[in-house]
């Protein structure tokens, strides 16, 4: 399998989402060359475009007492302990100066009338401290930051997907190997720092509000080349999307219309959902707790139709017209619909510093591909905080390194590499893939979504070993079938790092919750949980 191109540059960022942009762009600020690589449109189709526009950042306006201390002290609490909290202060000490930052890139922040920021308030932040975007949606911050660094001079390859990360003669990072669907090849790019940025893995869920892209590829990426990944029990489930067919993954925004607006969650019997687990206030309806809510009435036989009511009925008139906006499309005219939660973001990921480095040299992580800064659950708006102050970081840090590595980087594995990749074409399995996928994202939803037990987790591990020896007998046809199989594969890896993490942790913390260990444990589980491995399948698991 022959290379089609060879691209050289200084940085190699991995991702389009909002992390992978800030990368980009404090890159190119520090003098150095950058090639942004994404497997669909920079700016569009990632998690970061559709988000609600709203991130956390203690700027003081509402309240002067709201510091990055505090913020640090809302996001240790809301993660129960589990949070590292180097990382946690590199956040919410940074996130004030990202505010200067994303206006001056052109993003339309709402301001109030006297030329002030409008802050809101949500669950589990003790002071209101969520700035927002002019009209609440993801591509309000995506789209300028995209235009900025193309007008910046930041180098686009849309549409490949990275295959393997390359190491160098020295074992540091030294760029990626990529396929070009489109002209049927593959590209080397030869980078002297790389940074991944290349978000979640929320597809590996059958219910999920994640774009089609998140399939843990960055976990994948970087656990082949030898970095540890941390806390991959903890995924937070969005609790309110639509169950309707025709508009499945659809957030509705329970903060504003619940917490801020007044509107009650039913289950069959006509009661209040919130009221009868206690979730009436900021410090308790966040988003772990109030999906367990939803999930154990719909277990326990009192949803409807897989769901449960939204009821807008008491939502007073002077908060309702202020609220049109958030309540999706087709839906405005109707007093109640059903809702139920979806797999949202994933808290576990790689284990980096408080500078977002890997333990390898050469390769920086930034965004939803980290681990430790959210720990067992996380605050609304902090996600997008994260990638604002770890893309700026790494892409100066990373910058900074490359403008002082003065030799050409080798390849050490680009032979082997290109073999594996050519052996696909042989194999002799006529299995489906999207039907492995498919049953894969139903396993994991089934077995290790929201509610668990040693049983099913037990189960699911054997169940994707499975799956990984049939998709490894399965032959591909073109390049397309060859991505979706890799794509496939990352997923299975994903699914049983965090089946092995969830084994691991005999206890419910934040969004994990063992179903036959429901209580939190006491100093022992205070620990992070590690998955270490190599290029193979073999993993092992750890408290630490």
């Amino acid at each position: 399998m022959d290379v089609l191109e060879v691209i050289n540059t200084d940085v190699l960022v991995i991702g389009g989402g909002g992390a992978g942009l800030c990368a980009a762009i404090s890159t190119k600020k520090e003098g150095a060359e950058v090639l942004l690589i994404s497997k669909s449109r920079p700016g569009r189709a990632n998690n970061t475009a559709i988000s609600g526009g709203s991130f956390s950042a203690s700027t003081g306006l509402w309240d002067e007492r709201d510091t990055p201390k505090q913020h640090l002290s809302d996001t240790l609490i809301a993660g129960r302990w589990i949070n590292r909290p180097e990382m946690v202060h590199t956040m919410t000490t940074g996130a004030r100066e990202q505010v200067k930052n994303l206006l001056s890139y052109g993003v339309p922040l709402q301001k109030k009338s006297n030329g002030k920021l409008r802050i809101i308030s949500l669950p589990g932040h003790s002071i209101a401290r969520n700035v927002v975007t002019k009209n609440s949606f993801g591509t309000d911050f995506s789209i300028p930051l995209f235009n900025y660094a193309k007008n910046l001079g930041v180098n686009f390859l849309a549409g490949a997907f990275v295959v393997r990360l390359c190491r160098g003669d020295h074992g540091n990072v030294s760029g990626a190997l990529a396929i070009d669907p489109a002209r049927q090849g593959i590209i080397l790019i030869q980078a002297k720092a790389t940074i991944l940025a290349s978000g979640g893995a929320g597809q590996i869920y059958s219910q999920t509000n994640n774009a089609p892209g998140s399939t843990g590829d960055g976990y994948a990426l970087a656990y082949r080349v030898g970095v540890p990944l941390i806390d991959m029990e903890f995924v937070q489930y969005y609790p309110t999307c639509l169950v309707k067919s025709s508009l499945v993954k659809v957030m509705v925004i329970y903060e504003l219309l619940v917490y801020w607006g007044g509107a009650r969650l039913l289950n069959s019997l006509g009661e209040d959902i919130a009221l009868l687990y206690g979730l009436k206030n900021s410090s308790t309806m966040t988003r772990d707790a109030l999906t367990l809510a939803i999930s154990k009435e719909i277990k326990e036989g009192r949803g409807v139709n897989g769901g449960v009511w939204m009821d807008l009925s008491t939502i007073p008139e002077d908060k309702i017209k202020h609220l049109p906006k958030f309540i999706p499309k087709g839906l405005k005219e109707r007093d109640r619909f059903l809702i139920a939660p979806v797999a949202h973001f994933f808290m576990g990921g790689l284990l980096v510093n408080e500078q977002g480095e890997t333990g390898i040299e050469g390769l920086y992580s930034a965004g939803e591909v980290n681990g430790g800064v959210h720990g067992a659950n996380r605050l609304g708006g902090n996600a997008l905080t994260e990638a604002w102050v770890y893309g700026d970081i790494t892409g100066r840090l990373a910058a900074q390194y490359a403008l002082h590595y003065k030799s050409t980087p080798g390849i050490e594995s680009l032979q082997a590499i290109t073999k594996d990749l050519k052996s696909h074409f042989e194999k002799s399995g006529e299995h489906s893939v999207k039907e492995m996928r498919r049953d894969l994202q139903h396993l994991m939803w089934e077995k290790a979504g929201i509610i668990r037990t040693h049983e099913e987790l037990h189960g699911l591990i054997s169940d994707i070993e499975k799956l990984k020896e049939k998709l490894s007998e399965t032959k591909v046809n073109d390049f397309k079938e060859l991505i979706n199989k890799l794509e496939t594969d990352n997923m299975l890896l994903v699914g049983k790092a965090m089946a092995l993490s969830a084994l691991l942790r005999k206890e419910s913390r934040g969004a994990h919750y063992r179903k036959d260990f429901p209580a939190e444990g006491g100093e022992q589980w205070v620990k992070n949980s590690y998955i270490k491995g190599n290029d193979s399948f073999e993993m092992s698991a750890c408290l630490n």
